[in-house]
């Protein structure tokens, strides 16, 4: 018998041991791109958190120096594998697969708009 598990908007992750994640900012986990739906603090216990990885919605999080497009520019992940969170790890540089696009361009604070592909095994 098939049922419903979820929309697929959102998966539960975990966050990695001593790694704090805040809230609306984009991040890879477990092969996952999505943005975070809650804080999460470096020594809490409770590590567990929702992680939207629908395509459907944009977010404005914070983005490095080497995210310089325009609208429409892609972003991918840095080259190796495991978590990686926006703020440090993404680029505009062709590094594997696509993981979403600029929606509106970095500003002077850091902040762009991203659209994320469907947040599923986007690892190359």
């Amino acid at each position: 018998m098939g049922q419903l598990k979820s929309d697929g908007r959102a998966i539960d992750v975990q966050a990695p041991a001593a790694t704090a994640m805040s809230f609306g900012e984009l991040y890879r986990i477990d092969g996952w791109t999505g943005f975070a739906m809650r804080n999460v603090g470096a020594a809490d216990t409770d590590k567990g958190l929702a992680l939207e990885v629908s395509a459907e919605r944009i977010w404005y999080c914070v983005v490095p120096a080497a995210v310089s497009g325009a609208r429409g520019t892609l972003v991918y992940w840095t080259a190796g594998a495991g978590f990686k969170r926006a703020t440090t790890d993404l680029t505009s540089t062709a590094t594997g697969g696509a993981v979403g696009i600029v929606e509106e361009a970095r500003d002077g604070s850091g902040v762009a708009a991203i659209r994320v592909f469907n947040g599923a095994n986007l690892v190359v």
